[in-house]
């Protein structure tokens, strides 16, 4: 394809539909015995659960509204085999779903994957990021994304993140071999005078609360995002095939644990082939920045198990009255008091939020018990090579504009950048993945996520890209196992990854005895069952020809 045709090609954006309006959609007849069933026989157990959530929300809102980013927990990538500090960074994180390692790429690697990778996308600049997203770009291949998915630190720090998930020997994933989920990146430019070629917003200072609401603002409200899935949180052959929300789905929402993983690595997350929705099982969503991002970038609503329940239940209830105009005063608290709800025993098919193929929204509109003018606070500011990770459940905010975002020079010649990089581990349905995704790898060609017709209408060519090679100088085997390059083997050492830098003794010379790096990666001392099972699988799909050939179990 010529860069004419494909600056054609990218440069029709589909168009934007609005599902995010005063009234939410009505789903196809099959949604409302999908909501029957799920409540059948616990009608009046989910009512007395209502009650007790809308009172919990209250003191849950308050809460994060008190505190605002001073709850969010973070942790020095240098401290993370400190037991003190891990123990203080992981209760917070499960208690708040998100958290943030500082320092987990070194300033100088952040700071040359910028240079590069705006050398690389000037020579692309006929390609231009969509029109409703203007500093979110279609490029999956650039030495900023391709280098810090392979560096040693993120997949350590990826490791160290998974572990805090409640998990089995049973289960059937291995958290302590990560792997490479390719996303797209953020860029923001630097002023109406710069050198570069890149079509992006100009930056600008960062936002204050007024504006990050006046950006949001739209018919239905402010307007907040869930990944990994929306109407598959409902639906039987989604999240429900393992029951992950069955305690909230029958009035015992204090019983559900956002933390226990084995149903969520069965379940399907993308029914609908929605672009850019996720068919893998992330354990976190993940950004990373590669310059200074100051608040107001990055919301979220840190409520893992309470808001959760509620935009879960939020279709199965309707109010008595109407919504008032004035969302404040006597008129306002009747509104959201929990006997002016009531349990619609006779559903409809509208899950509010939710549509085929697109990410669950939450809105202030039909959720205004989150008050999320209140409760998606930002995050504190970041600085290049900060590594932000949140719980798929969160409702989130990433800011489509210019605000937030900064180089530390403040050079209007240089641009700011944040990258995707979730956190998935690794199995036998994200092995299945791998297999395509290395493909796509291999000919330049968007994530399979992101170009569900397999053409590869955005190409990046090999020459310019940094390919196999550019990995495995970056991370070595450990990288070109999570991209699917290299087999994993189990045997010795719980898959024969390789120590990482931090298994060396404090003067550098001499590794750790593998035993040692094995019980930093993993409370168990060896590979169990299920374990050694999904890296045979994952060997066998990714590698046929090798599978009888010692990287098996």
């Amino acid at each position: 394809m010529t860069a004419a045709a494909t600056a054609a090609a990218v440069d029709k954006d589909s168009p934007v539909l609005s599902f995010w309006g005063p009234e939410p959609v009505p789903l196809p007849s099959r949604f409302i015995r999908i909501k029957r069933n799920l409540i059948r026989g616990h009608e009046a157990e989910l009512e007395a659960s209502w009650t007790r959530l809308l009172h919990a929300l209250r003191a849950e809102v308050d809460h994060i509204e008190s505190l605002g980013a001073h709850l969010i927990p973070s942790i020095e990538y240098a401290d993370i085999d400190d037991a003190a500090q891990t123990a203080r960074f992981g209760r917070d994180l499960r208690r708040y779903g998100v958290g943030v390692l500082r320092k987990v790429v070194p300033k100088h690697d952040a700071d040359v994957a910028v240079r590069e990778t705006i050398q690389y996308l000037n020579s692309k600049s006929h390609i231009k990021a969509q029109k409703h997203d203007p500093a979110c770009f279609d490029f999956f291949w650039t030495p900023a994304q391709v280098r810090a998915r392979a560096h040693p630190n993120v997949l350590s720090a990826q490791r160290f993140m998974m572990n805090l998930w409640e998990t089995t020997p049973d289960d059937r994933l291995v958290t302590r071999l990560p792997i490479t989920y390719v996303d797209r990146l953020r860029v923001h430019g630097g002023g109406e005078t710069k050198s570069h070629d890149l079509n992006v917003p100009p930056l600008e200072p960062p936002q204050s609360a007024d504006d990050w609401i006046s950006a949001l603002e739209s018919s239905a409200g402010i307007i907040a995002q869930v990944d990994n899935g929306s109407l598959e949180r409902w639906e039987p052959d989604g999240y429900q095939h393992a029951g992950t929300y069955n305690h909230v789905f029958h009035g015992r929402w204090e019983d559900h644990d956002p933390w226990e993983c084995a149903s969520r690595a069965s379940a399907t997350m993308d029914l609908y082939n929605g672009y850019g929705a996720c068919t893998i099982f992330r354990m976190f969503q993940g950004v990373m920045a590669l310059s200074t991002v100051e608040p107001g970038m990055v919301r979220l609503l840190p409520s893992p198990k309470l808001a959760t329940a509620y935009y879960l239940l939020r279709p199965f209830f309707s109010t008595r009255t109407p919504m008032p105009e004035t969302r404040s005063g006597s008129e306002w608290e009747a509104y959201l008091a929990p006997e002016n709800w009531k349990l619609e025993r006779d559903p409809d098919s509208i899950i509010h939020g939710a549509v085929p193929g697109h990410a669950q929204r939450i809105t202030e509109h039909w959720h205004p018990h989150l008050n999320l003018r209140g409760s998606m606070i930002t995050l504190p500011t970041l600085q290049p090579g900060d590594y932000i990770f949140w719980h798929p459940d969160l409702p989130y905010y990433l800011s489509s504009n210019r605000y937030g975002m900064k180089t530390p020079s403040h050079d209007n010649d240089k641009v700011s950048m944040l990258i995707y990089v979730p956190a998935a581990p690794l199995t036998q349905t994200n092995a299945l993945y791998l297999a395509r995704q290395r493909k796509a790898f291999q000919r330049g060609h968007p994530g399979p996520d992101f170009d569900s017709t397999g053409r590869g209408n955005v190409l990046e060519d090999s020459e310019t890209r940094p390919g196999e090679k550019e990995i495995a100088e970056t991370g070595g085997p450990a990288a070109l196992q999570a991209m699917g390059l290299a087999p994993w083997e189990v045997a010795g050492t719980r898959a024969g990854t390789p120590p990482s830098d931090r298994a060396k003794s404090k003067d550098g010379d001499t590794e750790m005895e593998p035993e040692a790096e094995t019980k930093s990666l993993t409370s168990a001392s060896s590979t169990s069952h299920a374990e050694a099972e999904v890296v045979r699988l994952a060997n066998i799909i990714l590698f046929p020809d090798q599978s009888m050939m010692g990287y098996s179990v």
